[in-house]
């Protein structure tokens, strides 16, 4: 691919990428990371690092704090293991104590976990290593969907 076609090709990828049918959070270009809005059971949502969202009637509030771990494979390497992601989100339902858990994207760990009438579960972990990048922090998003078990 030659050098003035392949910032082209980066676009369009990157907007198709983006018109997905996932609610994000939260306002991701706001300075306050603490927004927290509304979704229902049986739907997929994004959320950033500090982002909240309210689940069902209770409400079940999840907040993501942050990846605490990250050892993906960059896929223009060859790895004898896939890596995990480790996402930190706090559950709480009505006015109850708020819980930490650990959820994983490799199947081999705890990818869900079952909070009250509630079961919680990462399905993806945004943005993908590559090999000489390191990812900022702040720039991270999870996929979650809650579901009834």
């Amino acid at each position: 691919m030659s050098r003035s076609i392949a910032p082209v090709v980066l676009l369009s990828v990157l907007a198709a990428w983006s018109c997905g049918s996932k609610p994000r959070v939260g306002d991701p270009s706001s300075s306050s990371k603490t927004t927290a809005n509304t979704v229902t059971t049986d739907q997929e949502f994004e959320l950033g690092p500090g982002q909240s969202v309210l689940v069902g009637a209770e409400p079940l509030k999840i907040t993501f704090d942050a990846i605490t771990a990250d050892s993906r494979c960059a896929p223009e390497v060859q790895c004898v293991w896939e890596g995990d992601a480790v996402a930190k989100v706090q559950a709480a339902t009505g006015t109850q104590a708020a819980s930490v858990y650990e959820l994983h994207t490799n199947t081999g760990y705890p990818t869900q976990v079952d909070h009250g009438a509630y079961r919680i579960r990462l399905t993806a972990v945004a943005p993908g290593p590559h090999v000489n990048v390191t990812i900022d922090p702040a720039a991270y998003v999870i996929t979650l969907i809650v579901t009834r078990p």
